[in-house]
């Protein structure tokens, strides 16, 4: 199930970056998902030293990505760092509609500092 425009905007209103494609429907992981990062631009949770780049678009992020795909009625966020997960600060958590989805990836973001690994910080 594809991620409606409306629910990806909410965080593109926040500064957030969402991915321009979804992930193709036969993905293992995140079928018709989206990825969506904070770059080190916008004022939120971050861990010190994390540094990632945002496609071609030259964009630092400085906290791990999320994940945002559907699965049934379900609405799936995900955040995979570590191979083998889990490890610290990675996560999965379903939820039974878009506004649950949407709360726990701005409260990843902008919330809770706690809720990223180790090291984590408000900045």
């Amino acid at each position: 199930m594809l991620i409606p425009l409306s629910v990806l905007n909410c965080f593109l209103e926040r500064g957030l970056v969402v991915s321009d494609k979804p992930f193709v429907a036969q993905h293992i992981a995140f079928p018709n998902g989206h990825v969506i990062g904070k770059p080190r631009s916008v004022p939120g949770n971050c861990i010190p030293g994390y540094e990632c780049y945002w496609s071609d678009r030259k964009i630092v992020l400085d906290a791990p990505t999320v994940f945002l795909h559907r699965e049934g009625s379900e609405w799936v966020v995900t955040v995979h760092e570590h191979i083998p997960s889990p490890g610290p600060g990675d996560f999965v958590n379903r939820h039974a509609t878009s506004e649950d989805a949407i709360t726990d990836i701005l409260d990843y973001f902008f919330g809770a500092p706690m809720r990223m690994a180790s090291g984590r910080r408000t900045g």
